[in-house]
């Protein structure tokens, strides 16, 4: 067991930090090299308050968080080769585990550990935008605000200081997609669901103890998101189009139209996946999870396509995903896909009335929410959808169900 205290709590003035540490019926203590004025201590949780008045207190807690993650390895490791040191033996192999002296050494800092997150998250996938670009330029945003270097210690702090910040500034202050001030609620969800990846790494790895991120929730919006209906689909194919590029997006956008795959998969198809007028493909996103290969047979109008390209569809950077939106929202309005579309937003705490027409709102994951509706509109049940859409669960497969109150007065005329 390891304990931090003060060796004076009553003085007037800083007074050292020490670490005392139980082992097998031993009990040392051991400096820390750290010094604090009492009042900035916090005796529950054995580390230094976070407040604007006392600069070093992430500093601080680092080192004292790297000294006990470096004890509790060093103890694991006696008891797994069963050896009992002595005390100073305990102290000596500390001081060598730290190569330093502990008062020298410098520990990691927190943007140490995140730059180190995103290393491991390139190792994984190819694109680590959400991470490198928008989630460090958001914290980078609230260390400015705050006047302070974020730490782990900032951001557990009971004070809410950070989280207090972070959520101000994401919904009041973050310039949205339109460029105004204000993220869309899913954007703040997205957000705080990276910061969540990022500390629960943190906390798999014990760079720091765990403490509870519930002021991070995963906002969701119900957005009213479109999908294309048949007849739409047959402007967007029959469209003469002379400039290659827009010829290979809106093909390949048809295709994820037939297919209910995401961008990722829709546009990397290989030859080797189509067997017998089938797809066979384990989509990339959900790798490691329990979607395994799905088997989706191919509409005829995947196979026009397919048979036009002689078998080998032509492939599309995954990295070009905005170049990909932008260029199948212009031949959708190329298509007179213009139908005035009227929802509302929830934008800096306020309800707001957005009218666009219908090909602004059309983007990659059109796709999916097109093969999920016109399915069900058809007859096919739920779950045999859910097959090839890969949707573990009816409650996210109904989101993908956008079903206008024509369309659904008209399926369900029976039961009335």
């Amino acid at each position: 067991m390891i304990k931090f205290y003060l060796r004076d709590k009553n003085s007037k003035n800083s007074t050292s930090i020490l670490m005392t540490v139980f082992f097998e019926n031993n009990r040392m203590k051991i400096s820390t090299g750290c010094s604090v004025p009492p009042k900035f201590w916090n005796e529950n949780k054995q580390r230094v308050k976070i407040t604007m008045e006392f600069e070093n207190a992430n500093e601080i807690n680092d080192k004292l968080d790297s000294l006990e993650n470096v004890m509790d390895s060093l103890m694991k490791k006696y008891r797994d080769e069963n050896y009992y040191p002595s005390p100073e033996r305990i102290k000596l192999d500390l001081i060598k585990q730290n190569e330093v002296p502990i008062k020298h050494r410098k520990a990691k800092t927190f943007w140490d550990h995140f730059n180190d997150f995103v290393e491991q998250k390139r190792k994984e996938k190819s694109d680590v935008r959400d991470y490198h670009n928008s989630l460090r330029k958001h914290l980078l945003k609230v260390e400015s605000m705050l006047g302070i270097k974020l730490s782990f210690a900032l951001i557990s702090s009971e004070s809410g200081e950070f989280n207090e910040e972070w959520s101000n500034y994401l919904s009041f202050v973050a310039l949205n997609s339109q460029g105004e001030p204000g993220l869309l609620p899913n954007t703040i969800g997205k957000q705080n669901k990276n910061i969540k990846a990022f500390l629960n790494w943190c906390f798999d790895r014990n760079i720091v103890k765990k403490f509870s991120i519930k002021c991070f929730p995963t906002i969701m919006e119900d957005v009213d998101k479109i999908y294309l209906t048949e007849e739409e689909l047959e402007r967007i194919e029959s469209l003469e189009l002379n400039d290659k590029h827009e010829a290979i997006v809106r093909d390949l956008f048809l295709v994820g139209c037939e297919t209910a795959l995401r961008f990722s998969d829709f546009v990397q198809i290989k030859p080797y996946q189509i067997k017998n007028d089938r797809l066979h493909i384990t989509p990339k996103k959900t790798k490691g999870t329990n979607v395994k290969q799905l088997i989706i047979p191919m509409s005829q109008r995947f196979k026009r396509i397919h048979d036009n390209y002689e078998g080998t569809l032509p492939n599309y950077e995954r990295n070009s995903l905005t170049r990909f939106n932008k260029t199948i929202r212009l031949i959708c309005a190329q298509a007179n896909i213009n139908e005035p579309i009227i929802f509302n937003r929830n934008v800096a705490g306020k309800t707001v009335l957005i009218e666009k027409l219908k090909y602004d709102e059309v983007s990659s994951h059109t796709c999916r929410r097109t093969f999920c509706t016109l399915k069900f509109l058809k007859g096919m049940p739920a779950q045999a959808i859910m097959k090839f859409s890969g949707h573990q669960t009816e409650r996210n497969f109904l989101k993908y169900l956008k079903l206008d109150a024509e369309l659904t007065a008209t399926k369900y005329k029976g039961f009335f």
